[in-house]
């Protein structure tokens, strides 16, 4: 297996496009009901640890791309073969590739969940799975600059979705946010520490790296990227504080789409006919993304053609549909997604980041010599 991943040039993209990207892939499931379980910790002072949440996250992808700069043109498939070898290499390739699987499982079952939940609570989960697989098969087949184009198409419908909460901010009962800093610092810190699921995603820039043709910019955009989801989540934060009562917030499971039951209009009763159908426009683009860094870590470790990767994928995706029905069943898979989360985005990082940095002063003290 080569360290460096050197794409043709007809794949590579500009850097700047990573602002769409990676704020794309951190909105996701996360954003339907993140509110619940923080504010269950932190209280009305929730926002802070969202802000928090924030703050690592930006850390964490300025870890990552220092890390991947070390190295000329690879990604974490590469770095983890000239860092631990073939075999413990590829097995911990492995661990980011079963990651990103249950990550695409995860937002595929949530977002099933969600329609039988609001508008059709007969719809069969096969069928709906099928409808999602067809779409990330069309996008995933279409390559890289595709997908990039749908993130774009994505980072629309988000910033059409902002409207959803205008009605929201009109009812808001801004008093409900004070006082300010009456929760402890570890309540805060245990709201923080609920985010990681809500806030993952940016560390798609570990295995796009190599694809982007002007590297030497990624740092400054993808810190944007990640700023404008921060800046969203404390909205939306911040809206259901001072909409929601302390009592109504921790009973509410879906706190953002049950702000669409206060949108009303003349010619439509229930607006949550449009808006989920939009959200599952905006959520296939990072299906589409988790699935290629699948397909491509099958094809940098293991050499298998990524038809044949996706094929396999495509029929584990259809045969969970049979196995994951239960709102139980869903809870569990993001209460799991959120731990394996915190390690993947908080802990690996500094770690890989530390070790790369002491194996090339190893190197580099070695030449002197």
């Amino acid at each position: 297996m080569e360290i460096s991943d050197k794409p043709r040039k007809g794949l590579l993209f500009q850097a700047f496009l990573l602002v769409f990207v990676i704020s794309k892939a951190q909105l996701g499931v996360g954003v339907l009901g993140f509110q619940r379980v923080i504010f269950k910790s932190s209280g009305h002072d929730a926002w802070i640890s969202v802000i928090l949440a924030g703050l690592l996250t930006h850390l964490s992808i300025w870890l990552m791309i220092r890390t991947l700069a070390h190295y000329d043109s690879a990604d974490l498939f590469g770095i983890h073969y000239a860092l631990f070898g073939k075999w413990i290499g590829q097995l911990l390739s492995l661990a980011f590739m079963t990651y990103f699987a249950f990550y695409v499982l995860t937002i595929s079952h949530t977002y099933i969940e969600t329609v039988q939940s609001w508008i059709f609570s007969d719809f069969p989960t096969w069928l709906l799975m099928l409808l999602l697989i067809m779409l990330i098969a069309y996008g995933v087949t279409g390559g890289i600059r595709v997908i990039i184009g749908m993130c774009l198409f994505g980072f629309g419908g988000w910033i059409l979705t902002t409207l959803f909460f205008y009605a929201a901010v009109q009812h808001a009962h801004w008093s409900f946010l004070l006082p300010i800093m009456e929760a402890t610092p570890s309540q805060v810190l245990e709201g923080a520490s609920k985010m990681p699921l809500t806030v993952a995603g940016f560390e798609v820039i570990l295995f796009l790296y190599p694809f982007i043709r002007d590297p030497q910019n990624a740092n400054r955009y993808a810190q944007i990227g990640v700023l404008l989801s921060n800046l969203f989540y404390l909205f939306v934060m911040t809206i259901s504080i001072v909409y929601y009562s302390q009592n109504q917030m921790p009973k509410t499971i879906w706190a953002t789409f049950s702000f669409l039951k206060i949108i009303r209009f003349p010619f439509l009763e229930r607006f949550e006919y449009i808006a989920i159908p939009i959200w599952m426009l905006i959520l296939v683009c990072n299906l589409m993304l988790f699935t290629w860094v699948i397909l491509r870590g099958m094809k940098r470790v293991f050499q298998i053609n990524q038809k044949r990767s996706l094929a396999v994928f495509c029929v584990i995706l259809f045969a969970s549909s049979f196995m994951f029905h239960r709102h139980g069943q869903v809870y569990k898979m993001n209460s799991l997604l959120n731990s394996v989360s915190t390690y993947v985005i908080l802990y690996y990082p500094p770690l890989l980041f530390l070790l790369v940095k002491t194996v090339h002063a190893i190197k580099k003290r070695a030449i002197h010599r």
